[in-house]
């Protein structure tokens, strides 16, 4: 049987537990972010040094050799925007669930002082 005390004590838990992801996700986040910035980086710049290194050919031509120049360095920066904004969605998630139990809160809370003092 599910009572008020068992319900108040698993909400704390999943409040608690909700708040350690949230944060350990933002640190994902941070991390994230830096690691896309410094493969963006990389990507622009091989990407501006190929296009230095060639000295003739059609503008299609040296755009289809940086291409193929700089495919890892493009690849690395894909990856690691995809990380970036897989990231921020779970933090986004995160924050509606909590969000949700901070709502759920509320109405034991409500209830709560109901109970203590009756209709006002």
């Amino acid at each position: 049987m599910v009572t008020k005390e068992t319900d108040s004590a698993r909400l704390e838990e999943d409040l608690r537990s909700t708040c350690e992801a949230l944060l350990e996700m933002c640190e994902a986040q941070l991390v994230a972010a830096r690691e896309y910035a410094a493969k963006e980086n990389d990507y622009r710049m091989a990407r501006a040094k190929a296009f230095l290194a060639i000295e003739s050919g059609t503008v299609d031509y040296r755009k289809a050799v940086v291409d193929q120049v700089t495919e890892r360095e493009r690849l690395a920066a894909h990856i690691s925007e995809g990380i970036l904004d897989s990231t921020r969605e779970r933090v986004r998630s995160l924050r509606a669930v909590l969000s949700a139990l901070q709502t759920i809160a509320g109405v034991h809370k409500v209830e709560a002082d109901f109970d203590r003092t009756g209709p006002r």
